[in-house]
């Protein structure tokens, strides 16, 4: 097997002093008094890359995202450990580095094509390409220095995605241009993913990890936590952030809340104990327990795994209701998600206005005809408190529930809207 890159129990470590004087009198101590401290952003991490692989990275900020990439692509050295790559580097971490601000745009297609060891001919014959993906028109002819932010970051974007690289290093850069330069950049990525190119993918994006990438890697506090399977470590990440902002707006030092932080850093599955969703995804909250079964049936009643895209099916969520909560801003809510995580069909009790209240052996009933696409789907379960305008959930199954659609008529998208269709013509007069 090929690995493109191996990361080696690498750690990278920072000396942070009080202040530059600091700096500068342990540099000429004579007794080399040790005025700084030592600052671990990466430790002892190892991880391989596979030819063609796209790994995705997720961490909140200051977990050491950057700080490894700029260790795979040689701007850091690592402290310890080793890292070896194999194949072209391109890097969109820090957009337009090596670009002049005095230099044309044209000027610094070429200089950053030599950065990346092309000749002059070379990048003649890649130059209409990378001014046609860039969008900026006769402004290449410009210093970079009078380009906005946003042509800035488009021309080195274009030109770190049109030199054919190997190995490709995304950093959370995506918001670059508008929606349609958008739409262009995710394009030029499934290309690089049908020429086997390798792509380490930097973002907080949950539906993005999960569709666009083979594997995903969490790390924290520069340590890994887990690497597997994009949706469920998406899930485990997304739990894991929740619940630290819960601990941020309360007590951060209670016993019980670092407890429960640190359960989160267990490699295996973690399950609440005694489950009644064990096939769950992720099952998580803070007042679990409520939600005593989910079931998906037909419009007789009569419970699935398979529906057709027209038939009506119902979803039942069997649940108590605890007294002590607020029965006003409490909300049952499902979602139906693809197998990459995407939201296609959400509803809440709280936006339709259903008046819930208190007690146990209640049950909840949403009944719609779903006319989704063939394919797989699974379901989500949610408990909310909407007291504020951040959601918070009481309870969050994801992966309560299973199941298939099929449909013989040909829907190109995921869900076949339901819609009028009204024909005229000119002796009609306008619509």
């Amino acid at each position: 097997m090929e690995y493109k890159i191996k990361v080696e129990h690498v750690s990278k470590a920072f000396k942070m002093y009080n202040s530059p004087m600091d700096k500068m009198k342990e540099a000429l101590s004579l007794t080399k008094k040790t005025r700084h401290t030592v600052f671990y952003a990466i430790k002892d991490l190892s991880f391989q890359v596979e030819q063609g692989e796209i790994l995705g990275i997720m961490g909140r900020n200051g977990s050491g995202k950057s700080t490894l990439l700029k260790m795979i692509t040689g701007i850091y050295e690592p402290t310890e450990g080793n890292i070896s790559v194999s194949g072209k580097i391109s890097s969109l971490l820090e957009l337009g580095t090596g670009f002049n601000m005095e230099y044309t745009g044209i000027e610094n297609v070429f200089f950053y094509g030599t950065l990346m060891g092309f000749n002059r001919t070379q990048m003649e014959e890649k130059l209409p390409g990378i001014i046609a993906f860039a969008e900026i028109g006769d402004y290449i002819y410009q210093p970079v220095k009078t380009y906005s932010s946003g042509m800035f970051a488009r021309l080195a974007f274009s030109c770190a995605i049109n030199v054919e690289p190997e190995i490709l290093i995304v950093d959370e850069i995506l918001s670059v241009g508008d929606m349609r330069f958008q739409a262009k950049c995710f394009n030029k990525f499934k290309e690089f993913r049908e020429k086997k190119v390798t792509i380490l993918y930097v973002g907080h994006d949950v539906g993005m990890m999960r569709s666009f990438c083979d594997r995903t890697m969490w790390i924290n506090q520069g340590k890994l936590v887990d690497i597997g399977d994009p949706t469920y470590i998406s899930a485990k990440y997304t739990e894991f952030m929740y619940q630290d902002d819960l601990i941020s707006l309360t007590d951060y030092k209670c016993t019980k809340d670092i407890q429960r932080k640190e359960n989160l850093f267990k490699s295996e599955p973690r399950k609440i104990k005694e489950s009644l969703f064990p096939d769950s995804i992720a099952h998580w909250g803070t007042e679990t327990g409520m939600v005593k079964t989910t079931k998906i049936r037909n419009h007789f009643g009569k419970e699935q795994t398979v529906f057709h895209a027209e038939e009506i099916i119902q979803i039942v969520i069997e649940l108590d209701i605890r007294p002590h909560l607020n029965i006003e801003k409490f909300s049952v809510a499902f979602s139906i998600k693809n197998k990459e995580g995407t939201d296609i069909i959400v509803k809440t009790t709280y936006d339709e206005k259903v008046q819930l209240k208190t007690g146990n052996n209640q049950y909840i009933l949403f009944e719609f005809v779903p006319r989704l696409s063939n394919g797989d789907y699974y379901l989500v379960v949610a408990l909310e408190n909407r007291e504020n305008r951040e959601i918070q959930y009481y309870e969050y199954i994801e992966g309560a529930a299973y199941f298939k659609m099929y449909t013989d008529k040909k829907i190109f998208g995921v869900y076949d809207v339901p819609s009028r269709i009204y024909i005229g013509g000119q002796k009609d007069g306008p619509l």
